[in-house]
């Protein structure tokens, strides 16, 4: 996500924050100190909610998801933080929205198969053969689908949230499982290169599928989308367990994307003798101009999706040492100096002309970045930033990564 700093501090609403000493209480969580993450994190809902979601959901083009997706993980970042139930208060006001416009909830049609499918319609791209087509976009489908799955895991593990949460965490969940037991967005990768003949599973763009006026059909998409798309399903699978009711199909399916993932990675060793792993942008050469690697922002989705793994405990094939090498891509393969990083997460593609604050999402593998001879994740990103005049009050989504990921 790229979005420059969108929002303020209202300072009316932050002083009255402070000065009313508000707890997160209820739910069986009793009252929370408050503090001034938490509060200015709470001052920025009003703005994001009127900006990004009021009027925006369940129109014929809803947003990509890219941005809007982005914020709502934001909420998960800071409950996971600090467990005020004030976060999912306001979360879910947000996936309220979100649900409500589903297109299964107002009837708008996918122009590909002209048929209603659950989902988040969005003309947000050159869709269909004569561009301008309306989709249910699995990728849109997916960013919106996270944050509704995570809401359903965090109410589930925690049953004093039941009271007030559990009826639409109830109903986000049927959505969400709809949403993937209709559009089947998994298929199985034929070739496998395990001795055991273990097989992996990838997203594939589904049939008559065109953007920008190229027809995708049923080629392998990029790994950056079969990560987003995988990952609402680790979150349901969590769900499960903590129900005391494992949803094993979930689980297998995961597994099969996390052997998929690691069957396309290459591992690099610098001079210093630390290894870190790189990756093509196209596992599927549909087209010889698109062999290149994973640009650095994409690659921030792979990072995200192995460590949404390990917190569901599946580590079979994304090992501590594995996550260790992705860390290690970040620091020890996209890094050119302290405050400079390449486009592409080899070090190649040029130098990355972005703002460093939108390569946040790194974060997530901080816990794993000191297994080489360079310095953290971290410490890189907040230099770079410094140096750009930057802080971590940039926007709201990168505020909480660093909240939740952002110490030494």
């Amino acid at each position: 996500m790229k979005t420059k700093r969108l929002f303020f501090v209202t300072l009316l609403y932050f002083g009255m924050l402070i000065m009313s000493g508000c707890g997160g209480g209820g739910n069986g969580e009793g009252p929370r100190r408050d503090n001034k993450e938490v509060a200015w994190f709470l001052s920025q809902h009003e703005d994001l909610k009127e900006n990004y979601f009021v009027g925006k959901f369940g129109v014929d083009s809803n947003p990509p998801g890219w941005d809007t997706g982005a914020y709502m993980r934001a909420y998960i970042d800071m409950y996971e933080a600090t467990h005020d139930v004030r976060i999912l208060r306001k979360l879910n006001e947000l996936l309220k929205i979100v649900a409500d416009g589903n297109d299964v909830v107002t009837g708008r049609i996918d122009e590909r198969t002209g048929t209603v499918l659950p989902g988040w319609g969005t003309r947000a791209y050159d869709y269909g053969p004569d561009g301008g087509e309306r989709y249910s976009d699995m990728l849109t489908n997916a960013l919106f689908a996270y944050p509704l799955a995570s809401f359903v895991r965090i109410v589930r593990e925690n049953p004093a949230l039941g009271d007030e949460f559990g009826a639409d965490a109830q109903r986000y969940e049927k959505m969400v499982r709809e949403l993937y037991r209709v559009q089947k967005p998994f298929v199985t990768s034929k070739d496998s290169p395990y001795p055991d003949g273990t097989t992996g599973a990838c997203y594939a763009y589904p049939e008559n599928y065109y953007e920008d006026k190229q027809n995708y059909s049923g080629h392998e998409a990029p790994i950056n989308l079969t990560v987003i798309i995988a990952e609402p399903l680790v979150e349901l699978y969590r769900a499960s367990v903590a129900e005391g009711r494992p949803n094993d199909a979930y689980k297998t399916t995961v597994e099969k994307v996390a052997d998929y993932i690691w069957w396309n990675m290459r591992i690099k060793t610098t001079a210093q003798k630390d290894r870190y792993l790189v990756w093509y942008y196209w596992p599927d050469d549909i087209d010889p101009d698109t062999i290149r690697m994973e640009d650095l922002t994409h690659g921030a989705r792979l990072a995200e999706f192995v460590v949404t793994l390990h917190d569901a405990g599946l580590r079979k094939r994304w090992t501590q040492k594995r996550m260790q090498y992705l860390a290690n891509t970040f620091t020890c393969g996209a890094l050119i100096d302290d405050t400079t990083f390449a486009n592409y997460i080899d070090g190649t593609g040029g130098v990355y002309e972005d703002d460093a604050a939108t390569l946040y999402e790194w974060l997530v593998l901080q816990r794993y970045s000191r297994a080489s001879s360079r310095k953290s994740i971290l410490y890189y990103l907040e230099k770079a930033m410094r140096e750009e005049g930057e802080s971590r009050k940039y926007n709201l989504a990168v505020f909480a990564k660093f909240v939740r990921y952002g110490k030494e």
